[in-house]
């Protein structure tokens, strides 16, 4: 996988875009200049976890011993079931039910950020890229694009509208179907590669 499409993957599962509304209505009762000091203290808490479980993936699928081929499609898996949590917005989700309060951690770092779907994607991506220095470049891009998003959130609403967001959060869930699919395809046909039928 190339530096470009690991980072395109996290940002697309982080969502910052469809977290904008939740973060505005956790902040909404806090001044702006304390609000600035909330995202950049969540967002590194974000970052902490990121990095803890791309270690924590490599070593676990070692440890393990996964093979490639089940690492792939159980990644084709978890992406297309973000994908369809990102479509159809379920009553229960924690951005319908979010807590009175600043946040510290839960719920805007964890799991709003960094949610369990991007921690188990980073985990396999960790097992899947050879290099570590491409997953932990990749992590960065993703945290500083979404950091960016969240920080400027206001004036992005502003400007999209929220008709805009939610067109762009559909486009984001489509966008990982396709990519969902895609490395379904890739484990199927390294299963078939690895384990061709006898002759």
């Amino acid at each position: 996988m190339s530096l470009f499409s690991v980072a395109l993957v996290l940002i697309l599962i982080m969502d910052p875009i469809g977290n904008i509304n939740s973060y505005l209505s956790l902040v909404k009762e806090i001044p702006p200049k304390r609000q600035r000091w909330i995202v950049i203290r969540e967002m590194l808490f974000a970052l902490i976890a990121m990095i803890i479980f791309n270690y924590l993936g490599e070593f676990i699928f070692d440890f393990l011993g996964l093979s490639e081929t089940t690492v792939r499609l159980s990644s084709g898996v978890i992406l297309f079931l973000i994908a369809i949590k990102i479509l159809f917005t379920a009553p229960d989700s924690m951005r319908a039910n979010l807590p009175v309060g600043e946040p510290f951690i839960f719920p805007l770092a964890i799991p709003l950020i960094a949610g369990p779907a991007l921690l188990a994607t980073i985990m396999l991506y960790a097992h899947i890229e050879p290099y570590q220095s491409v997953m932990l470049i990749a992590i960065l891009i993703a945290w500083l694009v979404a950091a960016v998003v969240i920080y400027f959130s206001s004036t992005i609403k502003r400007f999209l509208g929220e008709s805009g967001l939610m067109a762009f959060e559909r486009l984001i869930g489509m966008v990982l179907v396709l990519i969902a699919i895609q490395r379904f395809l890739e484990g199927i046909l390294l299963l078939w590669a690895t384990h061709p039928n006898p002759t």
